[in-house]
């Protein structure tokens, strides 16, 4: 704070010793009858003057340096998130490529593979500056009770499964099953229904981002990403989520016929 206020004052002022120094140097004097004192007064006038013109010049440089260092570290960020993002997001395109060319029967295998490499792609390249990142994909069970967690990346352990007969097991499951909305949760402690949370629950996340990982009207689980900081995830963040939601359906899609999936109830209303 003290800082702050130096450097205002520094910034309104010196400009006004500047202007005024060269009226100082030429009239103070004036109002001294003794050469000697008219004259050591101009010269320290002009000394005065010298001086406050040399501050202001580095006071400038100095600012047009720091403006060129933060220009350049814009630009550096701005390149290193474009990198990234392009190279998650290639990433994951190359591997449903080559998930096309496997046969049906290997893809079931490969599946939590690309589960995997969703989750490291968000918490590695996508969302590098989030705390202590964590993303889970879950998959629906067979019998619908249930959202198995199959892929992970980043920091902590791989999330438990929700199960039907708990709260949080039926709300999620009630959700992905009607292809609910995304759900951003800066802070679940005031965001989401606490006492609801069973006896001892301490969980590692206060913030989260969850999406429904959906084609066709039919719904495969989630893609959740969370932090244990709250309102840690932007808009552009979500919509990365969202998108990575979107490569693990298309893999869900290759993975079971549609012929499967009609005799199945999980399609939404």
């Amino acid at each position: 704070m003290g800082q702050q206020r130096s450097g205002r004052v520094g910034t309104v002022g010196w400009p006004i010793v500047v202007a005024a120094a060269p009226t100082a140097a030429f009239q103070l004097p004036n109002l001294f009858v003794t050469p000697a004192v008219r004259l050591s007064l101009v010269v320290f006038g002009l000394v005065v003057l010298a001086g406050a013109v040399a501050v202001q010049v580095v006071r400038i440089r100095r600012s047009d340096a720091a403006r060129a260092v933060a220009e350049e570290n814009a630009t550096g960020a701005e390149l290193e998130q474009s990198t990234a993002v392009r190279y998650a997001f290639g990433q994951i395109a190359t591997r449903l490529v080559r998930f096309t060319e496997l046969p049906r029967s290997e893809r079931h295998g490969e599946l939590s593979v690309v589960a995997d490499r969703v989750a490291v792609a968000l918490a590695f390249y996508l969302l590098p500056k989030v705390p202590d990142v964590r993303a889970n994909v879950y998959q629906l069970s067979t019998d619908l009770r249930a959202l198995e967690p199959i892929g992970h990346g980043g920091a902590g352990d791989t999330a438990g499964v929700f199960r039907a007969g708990t709260p949080y097991g039926d709300r999620n499951l009630e959700w992905v099953l009607v292809g609910g909305s995304p759900r951003i949760v800066g802070d679940r402690s005031a965001d989401v229904d606490v006492d609801q949370d069973l006896p001892g629950f301490e969980p590692r996340y206060s913030s989260y981002v969850s999406v429904v990982i959906r084609s066709d009207q039919y719904s495969f689980g989630m893609l959740t990403v969370d932090s244990p900081v709250p309102d840690a995830f932007t808009e552009l963040d979500a919509k990365n989520i969202a998108m990575m939601a979107s490569f693990m359906a298309v893999a869900f899609s290759l993975t079971y016929s549609f012929p499967e999936r009609d005799r199945n109830p999980r399609k939404g209303p």
